[in-house]
């Protein structure tokens, strides 16, 4: 199985609040994933992380 993407310590934060810390995570191809939390945790800046739409 080939990687598709994968973020390896990854950090973001708005101001005071830090959504991400030391995150990471690896996609492979073909491969299904889902990303559980509560409002506010993070998931959707996760996946922009990952597309590249955010630093």
């Amino acid at each position: 199985m080939s990687v598709l993407m994968q973020l390896v310590d990854g950090q973001k934060s708005y101001g005071d609040q830090q959504l991400l810390d030391n995150a990471s995570v690896t996609l492979y191809e073909n491969e299904k994933v889902g990303f559980i939390g509560r409002n506010g945790a993070g998931k959707s800046t996760l996946l922009r992380v990952l597309l590249g739409e955010e630093e």
